[in-house]
C-alpha cells in the first residue's frame, strides 16, 4: 500500500480526486469519502478475528467513521461548486477508469504471485519472521512489553492461518461442506498455535522459550511439505457449533439491545432533543464496546446514560 501511495501510479488516483475536491465543493468531496470509508469498513473485516483489542477496534471504528461521514453528507447542503462539470467529469474518470484499472492492475499481479507459489508459501514465511523475532529476543523473556510483542506475532500469525488454510481459492462457493471441513481444520491449526501464547506469558526461563521455538520450527517443516496431517496432529478439537453459536449469543445480545436502545430513544417522551442526540451516540458507542470486550464496566456506563437523560430517573 505504501509503495503504491508513493509511486507514480498513484496520480492516477490523486489527480481526478483533486479535481472533485477543488471544483465540486465540500459536499461532493464528502460524499466520496463517505464510500472511501464505506470501502475500508468491508476492507478490514479480517480484524476481527484477531484477539487483539486494537486490532478489533479497526473495524467498528471504520463503520462508525463511514456512518457518520455519510450522515454529515445527508445534513451538508450543497455549497459553492466552482465547476460542477470538470467536478463530475473527474469523478467518472476515477469511478469508470482510475479504480477500476488499479484494482485490475493489483488483481492481475496478485494472481500472478500466487500461480507462482505454493498453497502455504505465505504462511511459511510468516511462521519464519515469528521465529526469527522470538528465538532472537528469547533472553527478553521477563520483559513483560517483549512477551506482549511475541503474543501479538503469535495472534496474527494465527490469524493468517486461518485465511491461508481455508484454501477458498481452490474450492467452489456452492461446495459449502468441503469448505466448511478446510475452514473447520483452519481454525484447529490457528487454536494450536495460539496455545503457544500461554507458554511465552508463563514462562520462567529461556528453554521455555526455546521449547516454542521448536514447536513452531516442525509446523514451519510441515507448511514447507504441505503436510496438513501433521499441522492437525496437535491441534486441539472446537468446540460444537451449539457452543460457539451460545457464546456468540451471549457476547452479542447484550450489546445488540443497548444499540437497539439508542434508536428508540425518540420514542421515550420527555427527553430534551439537545441531550437526546448526545445519548444515542453514548448509547451507540457503549453497546459497540460490550460487544467488543463484554466488560462489566460498560454496564455502569449504560446505567450512568440512562439515569441522565430519562424523565423517571
Amino acid at each position: 500500500m505504501a509503495m503504491f501511495i508513493y509511486s507514480p501510479l498513484a496520480f492516477v488516483i490523486w489527480i481526478p480526486l483533486a479535481g472533485m475536491a477543488v471544483f465540486g465543493g465540500a459536499r461532493l468531496f464528502m460524499i466520496f469519502t463517505a464510500v472511501i470509508f464505506t470501502c475500508f469498513t468491508v476492507m478490514t473485516w479480517r480484524t476481527v478475528l484477531h484477539r487483539l483489542l486494537f486490532a478489533r477496534l479497526v473495524f467498528p471504528l471504520t463503520a462508525f467513521l463511514a456512518v457518520l461521514m455519510w450522515g454529515m453528507v445527508y445534513s451538508s447542503e450543497p455549497g459553492l461548486v466552482i465547476s460542477s462539470s470538470i467536478a463530475l467529469f473527474s469523478m467518472l474518470v476515477l469511478v469508470l477508469g482510475s479504480l477500476p484499472a488499479v484494482i485490475w492492475l493489483y488483481r492481475k499481479w496478485r494472481n500472478s504471485a500466487r500461480q507462482q507459489a505454493h498453497a502455504y508459501d505465505a504462511l511459511a514465511m510468516a511462521a519464519v519472521h515469528v521465529v526469527d523475532v522470538i528465538h532472537g529476543e528469547r533472553h527478553r523473556w521477563h520483559h513483560g512489553k517483549q512477551v506482549r510483542r511475541w503474543c501479538e506475532l503469535l495472534e496474527n500469525f494465527a490469524v493468517e492461518a486461518t485465511v491461508c488454510l481455508s484454501l477458498k481459492d481452490r474450492v467452489d462457493p456452492a461446495d459449502t461442506g468441503l469448505r466448511r471441513e478446510l475452514r473447520e481444520e483452519a481454525l484447529r491449526v490457528a487454536e494450536a498455535i495460539r496455545l503457544h501464547k500461554r507458554v511465552l506469558v508463563t514462562a520462567n526461563c529461556t528453554e521455555d522459550v526455546d521449547g516454542v521455538v521448536e514447536s513452531l520450527v516442525r509446523g514451519i517443516d510441515a507448511l514447507v511439505r504441505e503436510d496438513r496431517s501433521a499441522l492437525l496432529a496437535n491441534a486441539p478439537d472446537l468446540p460444537s457449533t451449539a457452543n460457539r453459536l451460545r457464546v456468540a449469543g451471549a457476547r452479542l445480545l447484550p450489546g445488540a439491545v443497548v444499540i437497539g436502545s439508542a434508536f428508540a430513544l425518540p420514542l421515550v417522551p420527555g427527553i430534551p432533543p439537545s441531550v437526546e442526540e448526545s445519548a444515542r451516540w453514548m448509547l451507540a458507542l457503549v453497546g459497540a464496546s460490550m460487544i467488543l470486550s463484554s466488560s462489566p464496566e460498560a454496564v455502569g456506563t449504560v446505567r450512568d446514560v440512562l439515569g441522565k437523560v430519562l424523565p423517571f430517573k
